[in-house]
């Protein structure tokens, strides 16, 4: 199950200056199947999912992430998919440490772990999968880390922007780079939010104001015109994400904020 899409939603402030910043968190959502087609041969899909955040963009970021998924196929047994990684990036956006393993029905599926390192963000850089044959990979010039691509975003949002193109490179699909097309709708002033009023959870965002997004993320390694998975959820003013909508072509699902904490960090000198 890629992760990619699920970085998108880190928390973040904006302050005076209008550009966004990184503050530290921790949310979880619950997952449920929405919708299936004939292909996916589901009959159902529950889960959680939970990530955290730490850093800044003085000393960079630290995430860490967890989906766990059970899934109940139309016949045969039902199978856990539990995928954890961490992944660090800098401040300065050079440097993107990533690992990920993962676990079906509990047992280790193996583990990936990815190395880029860049003199500037605009140049083409060799990166380093350390698992397997340790073979060399090539990150296109001009690719946003997915932290970077989130900074990008609010802060497109917050100035009234509605469409961005972007090509991200996370590490957690191995070597492969995507083209990320994202619209951001019409802001929605505090309070207006109705999904979110009735959720005790979402209570830190009842002052704050929110925007729509949707974002397709398109494989460079081929060229469909289908994205490889899609994800839409309502981001806030402080980047918490809800209402999210993870539709991955042949199966949907639909992930409810199930808890919010907002953790102490050391703002930039």
């Amino acid at each position: 199950m890629r992760t990619l899409a699920l970085a998108a939603l880190w928390i973040a402030t904006i302050p005076a200056a209008d550009a966004a910043t990184i503050a530290a968190h921790r949310v979880i959502y619950d997952l449920k199947l929405a919708r299936t087609s004939d292909g996916a041969s589901l009959s159902s899909a529950e889960g959680r999912l939970a990530f955290e955040v730490q850093g800044s963009a003085c000393a960079g970021w630290t995430v860490n992430f967890r989906m766990v998924n059970r899934f109940a196929p139309s016949e045969g047994d039902s199978r856990t998919v539990d995928t954890q990684s961490t992944a660090f990036e800098s401040g300065d956006a050079l440097e993107l440490q990533y690992s990920q393993r993962e676990f079906l029905n509990n047992k280790p599926q193996g583990e990936t772990r990815i190395s880029v390192e860049r003199k500037a963000t605009d140049a083409e850089t060799a990166g380093t999968l350390q698992s397997g044959d340790g073979k060399p990979f090539t990150v296109p010039a001009g690719a946003l880390f997915p932290m970077q691509h989130q900074l990008h975003l609010m802060d497109l949002a917050a100035s009234g922007g509605d469409r961005d193109t972007s090509v991200v490179y996370d590490g957690s699909d191995g070597a492969n780079s995507y083209r990320a097309i994202t619209f951001i709708g019409k802001k929605k002033e505090a309070g207006a939010n109705a999904r979110d009023t009735g959720n005790g959870q979402a209570r830190l965002l009842k002052d704050l104001p929110s925007w729509p997004m949707s974002i397709s993320y398109y494989s460079l390694a081929g060229n469909s015109d289908t994205p490889s998975y899609q994800v839409t959820f309502d981001l806030y003013q402080n980047g918490v994400a809800t209402g999210l909508v993870l539709d991955y072509g042949n199966f949907v699902l639909n992930g409810e904020l199930r808890q919010l904490e907002l953790l102490t960090s050391d703002p930039c000198p």
